[in-house]
């Protein structure tokens, strides 16, 4: 075959395996058969195994570039346990305990009343009923128990010239006391007035320290001053003639007020306060 019968790629291809070849020595050949056949097998067949021995490269390539890039699985630590899931608390069977029930909304304690009233809702005392004392009591200005409620304070009332005393507590249950008239005049009083003070015994009152109420004909109890006209009317010689009246601290009343005198008088004679 002639030097002709080659493509130019056949011709580069050749005269590169046989530089190839001359790096070959005595030692990287093993003893054979020397091979037989016509010149163009013999060329054909070393590209054959270059092209083979080209892919293996690329696949070995690949597979490194591969391995190179894939992140390390991380191993489980040792000696770390492995989560379990904890068995259901098994519980010894009995009676479930019943829900506690709620109050039905609105109920009041046994044994209680609507404050203010005498049982029934929507009724209130008798204004006229007062105690008489000042104290005790369940109004404002006393405890639950009947005690003084906290924050009030006891003033002293002094009576008339006798100087009998009562208390007051400051936002407590109101006094009621009774203002006599005797006629001493040894004749009838004409227009006779009957007049009622109450002062303080070291300071000043002003409208609104002290509530004073008269009971009218009527039965309702009519706010006086705490220096106020009782009545004027004629009182015969020798006769008499009462005047109820009812006095209750504010919880706002003067601090420095710790008595108060109550005094009454008329032109028809003698005057008592009880």
């Amino acid at each position: 075959m002639t030097k002709n019968e080659y493509t130019p790629t056949e011709e580069r291809l050749i005269r590169a395996l046989a530089a190839r070849a001359e790096q070959v020595t005595p030692h990287s050949l093993r003893p054979a058969a020397p091979p037989t056949g016509n010149w163009a097998a013999r060329g054909r067949a070393p590209l054959v195994l270059a092209l083979a021995a080209s892919v293996a490269s690329v696949a070995l390539v690949g597979t490194a570039a591969v391995s190179l890039l894939t992140p390390p699985e991380k191993a489980p630590v040792a000696g770390t346990p492995s989560a379990v899931p904890e068995p259901p608390v098994s519980r010894p069977p009995g009676p479930s305990a019943p829900a506690p029930s709620a109050p039905p909304v609105g109920s009041a304690p046994p044994g209680t009343t609507p404050s203010g009233g005498t049982g029934v809702p929507g009724t209130s005392p008798d204004p006229g009923t007062g105690t008489g004392t000042g104290t005790g009591g369940t109004g404002p200005g006393s405890g639950p128990d009947g005690g003084p409620q906290a924050g009030s304070r006891a003033v002293t009332v002094v009576l008339g010239e006798a100087g009998a005393t009562r208390t007051l507590r400051t936002g407590g249950d109101p006094l009621t006391l009774t203002v006599t008239v005797l006629n001493t005049t040894g004749g009838d009083a004409e227009d006779a007035t009957d007049n009622l003070s109450v002062a303080a015994e070291g300071g000043t009152l002003s409208g609104g320290d002290v509530n004073v109420s008269l009971l009218a004909e009527d039965g309702s109890w009519r706010p006086i001053g705490h220096t106020a006209r009782l009545t004027t009317a004629t009182l015969p010689a020798g006769e008499s003639r009462t005047h109820r009246v009812r006095i209750s601290l504010p919880e706002g009343f003067p601090a420095s007020v710790t008595r108060l005198r109550v005094t009454a008088f008329s032109n028809a004679g003698e005057e008592t306060i009880t």
